[in-house]
């Protein structure tokens, strides 16, 4: 099956130039077919017509004559031009000497017209296919009848339309071949709007620009405007969600922080219930509204990061904070793109940097590339590293493995929701240097999610 329009229209175009040309020339070839046959039929009715005014009957009833037929054909034996002249009810006869004595067989049952004469077809002595053509007449006053009779080689009428077919057939096949090929460059330039369309639209998919700019033909126009009012009411629709969930966070704040102000001044009983419901409730609204701010930005079409400068930024604050760990990063891809949000890519490697540097021992290793149309994000640290037991209960919402660390419980459980609204992952291991390594894969800009 075609799946692109341009080869679709060429495949068509091209069929239909095939086509419409071959008609043409079975249309050209059976007329000039019949054009010829015409044109020989009418000569021989001429040359018969002369024959048989050239020649007589002698006093002794002989007949005698020699036309002139101003055809050098008729005088060449095995030609296929020939005429005779017989007389029906006796021997005597004249014949060209193309015929040299020989006879013209006319094939019995073939009917005369109402001028006495009738059309043949019959082959020579030597084996050529011949065209002829009989008239039956009285001579002087007697009442003997004979009979006129005078042929063409149809072979040659048949190479003559060979030739002409192949002529034709070259004129035309260069005329189709030359047909196709304007059809190929005027396909492709008619649908190059389109191209640059879609060149546009992946523009806007990697960040590059925020709506398709540029003049279309008015067939197109349409659908170029109501794809960049789309896009402007996708960005609406994005930005009423980011508010909406502001104002959601700072509603419910203040509700939480009355209520645990509140339980402070209650019994120890009910102090100690309303707190871990409170640190629930917060846990659990802190859950989805940064679901909700991910997936608002996530369902952006223009979201771009150049991760290099933020990843060695956040290298370098962490190397302020950790003094006493040794940071080393490696980019091996080419000035690589994420295909969302800075700030989404920061807290992700942010979460990861520190969660390396509160484990690591010295040493934390930081690499960056791209693989399958991805990028891979590796953080390692030399610290204890994780059993597969930990590793499953680390993605967890609030689990701290260890509790002498400070932290929340968030930091793994946050890039693990931020990576999945982008279709990416979170995989942790063990890392070359002995302790953890956690790679997080992300859409690279460019390619689809």
């Amino acid at each position: 099956m075609i799946r692109t329009l341009s080869a679709r229209l060429f495949f068509l175009t091209a069929l239909w130039a095939i086509v419409a040309t071959s008609a043409v020339a079975w249309y050209l070839a059976e007329s000039f077919r019949t054009g010829v046959e015409i044109n020989l039929r009418e000569r021989l009715t001429a040359n018969l017509y002369n024959v048989m005014g050239s020649v007589s009957q002698t006093g002794a009833g002989q007949l005698t004559g020699g036309p002139d037929l101003r055809d050098s054909r008729f005088l060449r034996p095995g030609s296929g031009y020939y005429w005779k002249v017989s007389n029906l009810t006796g021997d005597d006869s004249l014949s060209s000497a193309s015929l040299a004595g020989g006879v013209i067989e006319v094939p019995e049952g073939a009917p005369f017209d109402s001028g006495f004469q009738r059309e043949f077809l019959a082959r020579d002595v030597g084996g050529q296919e011949l065209i002829g053509i009989e008239a039956r007449a009285f001579l002087g006053d007697g009442d003997a009848l004979y009979s006129f009779v005078i042929t063409a080689n149809r072979n040659e009428a048949d190479e003559q339309v060979s030739q002409f077919v192949q002529r034709l057939l070259i004129v035309l096949s260069l005329f189709a071949l030359g047909f196709i090929l304007v059809t190929f460059f005027l396909v492709r330039l008619g649908l190059d709007p389109i191209k640059q369309a879609t060149a546009r639209l992946a523009d806007i998919r990697e960040g590059k620009a925020e709506r398709i700019s540029g003049e279309f033909p008015l067939e197109i126009q349409p659908l170029i405007d109501e794809t960049n009012a789309l896009i402007v009411s996708n960005r609406n629709v994005v930005e009423r969600a980011r508010t909406q969930v502001g104002n959601l966070a700072h509603s419910l704040k203040t509700p939480l922080a009355v209520l645990r102000n509140e339980a402070s001044r209650a019994a120890p009983a009910v102090r100690q219930v309303v707190e871990q419901q409170v640190q629930l409730m917060q846990s659990q609204v802190q859950t989805y509204l940064d679901r909700a701010r991910i997936s608002a930005r996530s369902g952006t079409v223009t979201s771009r990061t150049e991760i290099a400068q933020s990843l060695t930024r956040l290298v370098r604050v962490m190397q302020k904070l950790n003094p006493n760990i040794d940071f080393t990063v490696t980019i091996t891809a080419s000035d690589p793109v994420f295909a969302g949000e800075q700030q989404d890519f920061e807290e992700m490697a942010g979460n990861l940097l520190e969660n390396a540097a509160k484990f690591a021992s010295s040493r934390v290793e930081v690499s960056a590339t791209t693989a399958e149309k991805a990028i891979v994000l590796s953080v390692g640290d030399d610290g204890d590293g994780m059993t597969q037991a930990q590793i499953r209960e680390a993605v967890k919402r609030g689990t701290r493995l260890d509790e002498s660390k400070p932290g929340s419980g968030l930091g793994l459980s946050i890039v693990r929701d931020i990576a999945k609204e982008y279709n990416g992952t979170l995989t942790l291991g063990r890392s070359k240097l002995g302790g953890l390594n956690a790679e997080l894969k992300l859409p690279l800009a460019g390619v689809s999610r």
